[in-house]
């Protein structure tokens, strides 16, 4: 796939604005003490900013709609996964592992699909943002639970990642796929979450609503600028380059959260940006 170099900058911009908002919105569900609740309160909002975006586009067309409930789907999947993950270790450890292992299965997914080809360039970038950020995880220290669910998330943003990539490229009906992806996907855990925590989610709300706002606004823009980033470069590569988020979360983590940032994560940083500059280098 050849495009212009702007567009590649543009993408590139977009990615990287989309990864500070994606690690952004997982520390604020993290700094809540209950999980479940915050990313039911970050969902609430998500839901009201994209009430009124669906009145400003039309309808997606028939063909679009399986995809938008696939996503769905594994939306629910994915933010299950991860709050499960939150509740069993560090948010400098479940985050990595999560985002780590998603790019490498979106590569694997669409070279076996024969959606898209990358040179052996592209591949090694991916294989060294895959490994800077897997090396982040302290192995020794972690609970299966955490792993395993932490694995399970990655998997579902994959093959989120791999549906709604598909869609905006065969069909181009852009904002129309974000507007009633952001309403269908937000539905789900403030009504778990109700049925679980009943009153004490609405004195929540009372109490968090500027932070939930916060994150709502992230988690909205972080995927908006994804697909629209789709529209211009390969998913692979823009999957591989989202993953910088993770350097931003250890930061996040070892100022908000007191979590340690040591010479190994320093060397697994370094790695994850050679990483994204092989990959942008490789055309």
């Amino acid at each position: 796939m050849t495009l212009p170099a702007d567009f590649h900058a543009t993408a590139l911009l977009a990615v990287m604005l989309s990864a500070v908002m994606h690690a952004s919105w997982n520390a604020i569900v993290k700094i809540g003490g209950d999980r479940l609740s915050s990313m039911a309160l970050i969902d609430t909002f998500c839901f009201l900013v994209a009430l009124p975006m669906v009145f400003l586009v039309p309808l997606p067309a028939p063909q679009v709609w399986p995809f938008l409930l696939a996503t769905v789907t594994l939306e629910v999947g994915y933010k299950l996964a991860l709050v499960a993950a939150y509740n069993r270790g560090d948010f400098s450890q479940a985050y990595p592992l999560m985002r780590g292992s998603a790019p490498l299965m979106v590569a694997v997914v669409l070279l076996l699909t024969g959606a898209e080809r990358l040179g052996v360039g592209g591949y090694a970038g991916i294989a060294m943002i895959c490994l800077g950020l897997v090396s982040l995880v302290r192995w020794r220290n972690q609970s299966p639970d955490l792993m395993a669910f932490a694995l399970m998330a990655g998997a579902c943003l994959a093959g989120g990642t791999v549906i709604d990539g598909t869609a905006v490229k065969r069909y181009g009906e852009v904002f129309s796929y974000i507007a009633w992806l952001q309403l269908l996907s937000h539905i789900f855990m403030p009504s778990f979450a109700f049925s679980q925590r009943g009153r004490t989610l609405v004195t929540l709300f009372r109490r968090e609503w500027k932070r939930a706002w916060i994150g709502g606004i992230n988690r909205v823009g972080s995927y908006a600028l994804m697909l629209w980033a789709m529209t211009m470069a390969p998913v692979t590569k823009l999957a591989a380059l989202r993953e910088s988020s993770v350097i931003f979360a250890a930061l996040l983590g070892h100022f908000l959260l007191r979590e340690p940032f040591d010479k190994r994560r320093l060397v697994a940083t370094a790695l994850v940006v050679a990483g994204i500059v092989t990959l942008q280098l490789a055309r």
